[in-house]
């Protein structure tokens, strides 16, 4: 039996596939090594370019990044019902033409170009680890390389879910002025471990407290982590109603953190905690096709204001997925002027805006599906 796929599918999304727990505990167990042995050799690459790019390193490299390519190629293989989980397909198939493209480029000879794909690696693995509640944690101190220093130690830390020993490694980041300018990476990272994975206002307070106590942060950074305390006090004061309505008490703190203010800041802890209960509600066997629908509307439209956070392609693949799985409704209208906005950003210049032709394509396609207007085939 192929362990692979199973190892991944608990540590990405934590789902139960039990009819023989016990059985399955061990064999995720022993995949889960294996899974962590290329991913553990690769990190000193990964982290040092000059070593990448050693052409007496060329074998080995090459060797690393098939078995990771393997690993999440297998997950394709899966039953259609991990496929519904909201993202998972997505996610699996970036990772798979991230690993792809960096393997491929580097067999060509163009080290620089793979190296800079695959220093993706960690943070793709964060901010899954993030979102989706997962129940297995453990720790594994072999799995870190020791050559790495305190920066990449922890991002391979958050990427391997050693979360206690990560925040450890980011702390320690900020006492260290080489540092300085990730600060802000460091800073949202403990951001999410405490909003996202501890769902704790009182260890994010008394944690960005002691931070701004005895780390050198610049003005900048002080000013927005003195606003993610204020936003935990407000958290930390909140009656919780555990009856209510998850997905209306999510949608609730999404409109608040994405209103700006004159500071011209969104509230960040107040999305991450209301994404998180959204994830909730799409993880939920009891999801209807309407909660659903709102739901992906919703992460999409989140993740529009958090793109510091998380890959940058998290919020049009949840809007990509309201509009194609709910043409012609009306959240599959709203997904649509959010993404046609985010697209029109990007292409915005001091030229004017410049949308390549395959991209408007595409932006017309959606927009057919989302405000359901028929589409016709070519004839052959």
């Amino acid at each position: 039996m192929n362990t692979k796929p199973l190892v991944l599918i608990v540590a990405l999304l934590g789902y139960s596939l039990a009819p023989t727990a016990s059985t399955l505990a061990e064999e995720v167990k022993a995949g889960m090594h294996a899974l962590l042995t290329p991913l553990r050799e690769l990190q000193p690459f990964i982290a040092d370019q000059n070593r990448f790019s050693d052409p007496a390193n060329n074998t080995k490299v090459g060797n690393l990044l098939q078995q990771l390519r393997s690993n999440f190629h297998s997950l394709e293989s899966l039953p259609s019902q991990y496929h519904k989980a909201p993202g998972f397909s997505e996610n699996v198939k970036l990772m798979s033409d991230l690993l792809d493209d960096a393997s491929r480029r580097f067999s060509e000879g163009k080290a620089s170009y793979a190296w800079w794909r695959t220093r993706g690696i960690p943070s793709s693995c964060f901010a899954c680890h993030a979102t989706y509640k997962v129940s297995s944690v453990y720790s594994n101190k072999a799995a870190i390389d020791p050559s790495l220093n305190t920066l990449d130690r922890a991002r391979f830390l958050l990427a391997t879910r050693q979360f206690p020993q990560a925040q450890e490694a980011l702390l320690q980041a900020l006492k260290e002025p080489e540092f300085r300018y990730s600060y802000d990476e460091v800073l949202r990272s403990l951001l999410v471990v405490v909003t996202r994975i501890n769902q704790s206002p009182h260890e994010g307070i008394a944690l960005f407290k002691e931070i701004l106590a005895t780390a050198k942060l610049p003005e900048e950074d002080s000013h927005e982590v003195r606003g993610w305390i204020e936003s935990m006090e407000k958290w930390r004061t909140s009656k919780s109603s555990p009856e209510g309505d998850p997905l209306k008490s999510g949608e609730k703190l999404i409109l608040a953190g994405a209103a700006r203010g004159l500071e011209y800041y969104q509230d960040d802890v107040s999305l991450l905690r209301g994404t998180a209960q959204i994830h909730e509600v799409l993880e939920s066997a009891k999801v209807t096709s309407e909660q659903r629908r709102h739901a992906l509307y919703l992460l999409g439209f989140a993740y529009s204001a958090l793109p510091a956070y998380f890959a940058e392609s998290w919020a049009p693949m949840y809007l990509e997925q309201c509009i194609t799985e709910f043409p012609g409704t009306p959240d599959a209208k709203r997904a649509y002027r959010v993404y046609r906005n985010m697209i029109t950003d990007e292409f915005t210049g001091s030229g004017g805006t410049n949308v390549p032709d395959e991209v408007e394509l595409h932006l017309e396609e959606l927009r057919k599906k989302a405000f359901g207007e028929p589409t016709f085939a070519g004839r052959v």
